[in-house]
């Protein structure tokens, strides 16, 4: 029974994944720890916390989890709101009383709070360092059997399948909730409606790596017109007539639509503007970032959180670090807000603006970049990967390099 019970209880969170549900804050304990013992970060979004209580325990591990306030949200939209940040973990600590907990000062936090957490705050208010885990939850056993290091693709923003189910039941229901009360009205329509905005979802995220990339809207047409013809079959066997067609057909095409202009945010691999996509077709993101050398101290920052491998550290040579995939970057912003050097300009002057932990983000997002029109030569250089970390081929480093620098 207790098994059904939890089942039941991870089902509900799943559909309503859209909707806050807060659970306590504080520290939690995992197993039987002590003062050695590891201090993972987590936002107090219910279905995560336990999730992560649920891999953590079956690692074996004894560590402690301390849960801060994201306001119920998972923790890459709250960051983004302002709604989780360096001092709901200040708060965190102290009110967990965690440096008599511990002798250490680290946490390890989950990549996706970046976007909206000051690190240096944090170690100047409590003398704690926060490092980086894997971006995925369920990495979180190789990450800890690999002596708590990422290999790159603990750094990289995951979609997979079970993501894109959950997010398709989501965000699903929501529209279905939102058009419920037309039931009282037009049953005959809201509830077939209903499972059709079910198929368009599921369809769309549960298939999304048979698709096209969306380039010139051919994954939104795609997907339009296979399902189009699943519905002329359908239409064929229930016996519609030409005004059924018509209309379904009408209902199918708004509602790809919907989904369409939802994947302009909704996934972790994209984000774009709903005027851009109806524009251009993509989802490509407005943010085309390009670091100026005589700021960048090469700190690397931007290369540890950045989940899409946009930057690249250059160690022979002039030590900076380069932007070598612009394109791949889904404006996350966490290379900008965890960047104290202000190194990271942007090329098209535009961004999606839904980020608003950064306060200065409007000056920083429409700087003159022209100064930096060189720094192209650096996109799409061949990288290798050392300690998990993209880097510049050596050999292609120093021919592109005076000698004067690689000297140095």
């Amino acid at each position: 029974m207790k098994r059904v019970r939890n089942y039941l209880w991870e089902l509900f969170h799943i559909f309503f994944r859209h909707y806050n549900f807060p659970c306590d804050l504080g520290l939690l304990r995992i197993g039987v720890p002590d003062q050695n013992s590891p201090v993972f970060l987590s936002g107090n979004y219910t279905l995560v916390v336990q999730r992560l209580l649920r891999v953590l325990k079956k690692t074996g591990i004894d560590c402690y989890l301390l849960v801060a306030n994201s306001r119920g949200s998972n923790v890459w939209c709250a960051t983004g709101m302002n709604e989780y940040s360096e001092h709901d973990i200040v708060d965190a600590i102290n009110v967990a009383d965690l440096q008599n907990v511990v002798k250490h000062r680290k946490l390890i936090a989950p990549p996706y709070a970046a976007p909206g957490v000051d690190l240096r705050w944090i170690k100047a208010q409590t003398g704690f360092n926060v490092k980086w885990g894997p971006t995925h939850l369920n990495d979180l056993p190789r990450y800890i059997a690999n002596g708590f290091k990422r290999t790159n693709d603990m750094l990289q923003a995951q979609f997979g399948f079970q993501d894109r189910l959950e997010q398709a039941l989501s965000t699903a229901l929501a529209y279905c909730l939102t058009i419920s009360i037309g039931l009282l009205i037009w049953p005959r329509y809201v509830l077939p409606l209903m499972g059709l905005i079910y198929l368009v979802y599921l369809y769309s995220f549960c298939f999304w790596n048979f698709f096209p990339t969306e380039h010139h809207w051919r994954r939104t047409l795609v997907i339009a017109a296979s399902l189009s013809l699943l519905l002329a079959a359908f239409g064929l066997w229930r016996g519609w007539t030409g005004r059924d067609f018509l209309i379904w057909n009408a209902f199918l095409v708004a509602v790809v639509a919907l989904y369409a202009m939802d994947a302009c945010g909704s996934s972790t691999l994209y984000k774009a503007t709903v005027s851009h996509w109806l524009k251009k077709g993509d989802y490509q993101s407005l943010f085309d970032p390009v670091i100026d050398p005589e700021l960048c101290t090469n700190c690397n920052q931007c290369v540890l959180v950045c989940p899409r491998d946009v930057f690249a550290a250059k160690r022979e040579g002039v030590k900076k670090v380069v932007a070598v995939k612009p394109l791949d970057c889904i404006e996350c912003m966490a290379c900008v807000k965890q960047c104290y050097d202000d190194a990271i300009f942007n090329r098209s002057g535009k961004y999606k603006g839904d980020v608003k932990s950064i306060p200065n983000i409007d000056y920083l997002m429409t700087r003159d970049w022209s100064h930096l029109k060189d720094e192209d030569r650096w996109i799409n250089h061949p990288t290798v990967l050392r300690n998990g970390l993209p880097m510049l081929r050596p050999s292609l480093l120093e021919a592109q390099l005076p000698a004067t620098e690689v000297n140095q």
